[in-house]
C-alpha cells in the first residue's frame, strides 16, 4: 500500500497526482555527474602530474586521485538522494483537500483542505513554459499560510483540478441549502408533510450517490431531519 492511501479518509478520493518535473531530476543528477567527470579528471591529471614526493607512504598525485575517488563516490550517493526524493514528492488532488507529500524515510505531509482555499499563483518562466513545469503557491486561512510546490509537471492541468475540485466541494454542501432542503428544515420537518420528508431523504440520498456526501454524512442529515418529527 502507498504511502498516500494510508492518508485517505474514508470516501476520501484521489482526483489528481502530481510530481515534480523530471526535468528538475534530470538537471540535479546532470549537474553532479559533471562534477564526477571533473574530480575524476583532477584525480588523474594530478597522477601523473606530481608523481613524488611521498606523502603517507604513497605518491601525492596517487592521494589526490584517491580523494577525488571518495568526493565523487559521495556525490553520486548524493545524486540517487535526489531520485529518491524526487520519486517520494507527491502534490495531490482529493475531493476534500489538497495534500502535499515529501520525504524518503520522515514523511513532511501539508494538508490544505479545498474549503480554506483562498487564491492559488502560478508562477512559470519561459523555460517552465517550454518543458511545461511551473511553480504553484496556494493561499490558505490557515496558519500555515501559504503552501508552495515548486517546479511541479504540468501546473496548468493541476490547478485546474483544484479548482474544479474546490467548485465541486463549495457546490456539494451548498445543495444541502437547496430550497427543499431548505423549505423542509424551516418548517421542522412537520409530520404531516411525508412528502417532503421523503423528497429530502431523495435529494440526500442522490448527493451521497454522485460522492458529494459521504455515508457518515448523509446518515447524519438524515437522523436531524428524522429527529424533527
Amino acid at each position: 500500500m502507498a504511502y498516500i492511501d494510508e492518508l485517505l479518509g474514508r470516501d476520501e478520493q484521489v482526483l489528481y497526482d502530481g510530481r515534480q518535473h523530471a526535468f528538475v531530476l534530470i538537471s540535479n543528477i546532470l549537474t553532479e555527474m559533471i562534477l564526477i567527470a571533473v574530480l575524476i579528471a583532477a584525480g588523474v591529471t594530478a597522477r601523473a602530474a606530481f608523481p613524488s614526493p611521498i606523502v603517507l607512504g604513497m605518491p601525492v598525485g596517487q592521494l589526490v586521485l584517491i580523494v577525488c575517488g571518495l568526493i565523487s563516490l559521495v556525490v553520486l550517493i548524493s545524486a540517487f538522494l535526489d531520485y529518491l526524493r524526487w520519486n517520494n514528492e507527491q502534490y495531490v488532488v482529493t475531493d476534500q483537500r489538497v495534500i502535499q507529500l515529501r520525504g524518503i524515510f520522515n514523511k513532511d505531509v501539508i494538508d490544505s483542505s479545498l474549503d480554506k482555499i483562498n487564491d492559488v499563483e502560478l508562477r512559470q518562466s519561459w523555460l517552465g513554459r517550454l518543458f511545461d513545469f511551473g511553480t504553484i503557491e496556494i493561499l490558505t486561512a490557515s496558519d500555515v499560510g501559504i503552501n508552495e510546490m515548486r517546479q511541479i509537471a504540468h501546473p496548468l492541468g493541476f490547478k485546474r483540478a483544484m479548482l474544479e475540485a474546490k467548485h465541486n466541494f463549495n457546490r456539494g454542501f451548498g445543495y444541502l441549502d437547496a430550497p427543499g432542503i431548505a423549505a423542509y428544515t424551516q418548517t421542522q420537518a412537520a409530520p404531516g408533510a411525508p412528502g417532503d420528508l421523503q423528497q429530502t431523504l431523495q435529494k440526500l440520498a442522490d448527493l451521497r450517490d454522485q460522492g458529494l456526501l459521504s455515508q457518515d454524512e448523509f446518515e447524519d442529515k438524515k437522523r436531524e431531519l428524522l429527529n424533527r418529527i
